[in-house]
């Protein structure tokens, strides 16, 4: 059950208060807007916010369209109203009241549908991912190290612990929604997120493999072999993984356990790659392409998770504009898996 609190302008009270008749809790009035309180089933809440979405957009009579806000212009020159009005939207704890168990009872399991989560909720748990924090990219180069001891030691568990605090998830997850939503600016911020987090994995491993071997003799172990194979069918495994891990997100399953297929494509060749330029360099290459292939193949598996699950913006505007920019994304994957199969075949 989730507490919707939503404050508008006095003149649009009363038709809130009308289509939400049935789960409207209280209404308090003030100066110039009104403060109505709702208690919704956590599976209409999607639809629940649709529909306020609509019924607090402009007055049919006014030229601004349903989209405000897509396009500076509009943003800029928001009204007194825009201002009043606010949707919030908590989980308590618990309720006490016979008004909610009523909701509850009306609202039973048999009428219940699939709950989706919000595209404003969703938008909201990517923000983080989107811009450049030091402390994650602290945790990105302390996991290549560990992965990289892990590999010089052929142990597949200190391996996997590299990839439990591995951060990679969080930017191809934050790349796949924003494509899905058609936001270029932040989709290119992703990708420079994702692209400064490889490259620093492959330059970290580099440098630390190269001080070693002034101190010890770093073997070519076969977690290390096993990377720099850059077959095809890695591809389709990253796409798999890619789609099985917005899956598993959109069902609650938590980000750290999701995360590790996510790590495991990509953390171990990254830092092949480094490693291999030091002491295998016929194998970067190879370590290289394999890295790509998972990167590609993660994105494009993301993607395609975010389409299945029906993510996306809600006006009309936006969606046209979303569905450009996933076009777009969708010829450039193609070209890329393309080249990188040729490449794995030649190589």
């Amino acid at each position: 059950m989730k507490k919707v609190i939503i404050t508008v302008p006095k003149g649009k009270a009363t038709e809130i208060s009308t289509k939400f008749k049935d789960i409207l809790y209280s209404i308090e009035e003030k100066d110039k807007s009104v403060r109505v309180t709702l208690f919704v089933p956590d599976d209409m809440l999607d639809e629940m916010i649709a529909e306020t979405n609509g019924t607090l957009g402009p007055d049919k009579e006014s030229s601004r369209p349903l989209w405000t806000g897509s396009i500076p212009y509009f943003e800029t020159s928001a009204g007194e109203d825009d201002r009043v009005t606010l949707v919030e939207v908590s989980t308590p704890d618990f309720v006490i009241s016979p008004f909610i168990d009523q909701i509850k009872k009306r609202f039973s399991s048999k009428n219940r549908k699939e709950e989706k989560a919000p595209i404003e909720k969703i938008l909201a748990s990517i923000e983080e991912h989107s811009e450049f924090d030091t402390n994650k990219i602290i945790l990105a180069a302390i996991a290549g190290i560990v992965a990289l001891i892990g590999l010089f030691l052929n142990n597949v568990g200190i391996v996997i612990g590299a990839m439990l605090i591995s951060p990679l998830l969080g930017p191809i997850y934050a790349l796949a929604i924003s494509i899905a939503v058609g936001d270029l600016k932040k989709t290119l911020t992703c990708l420079e997120i994702l692209g400064v987090f490889i490259l620093m994995l492959v330059v970290i491993a580099a440098v630390v493999t190269f001080l070693l071997s002034f101190f010890i003799t770093l073997p070519l172990t076969t977690e290390i072999n096993s990377r720099m194979d850059s077959n095809a069918v890695y591809i389709l495994m990253a796409i798999l993984l890619g789609f099985a891990t917005i899956l598993a997100l959109s069902k609650g399953i938590p980000e750290g356990i999701a995360g590790v297929a996510i790590a495991a494509a990509l953390l171990p060749p990254a830092v092949v790659t480094g490693i291999s330029l030091v002491l295998a360099p016929g194998g970067t290459f190879k370590a290289l392409t394999l890295t790509l292939q998972n990167v590609v193949g993660l994105i494009t598996g993301s993607v395609i998770g975010v389409v299945f699950m029906h993510i996306g913006p809600r006006d009309l505007f936006s969606q046209y504009r979303s569905r450009q920019v996933m076009i777009r994304v969708a010829w450039i994957l193609a070209v890329i898996i393309l080249l990188l199969v040729i490449i794995s075949l030649l190589i």
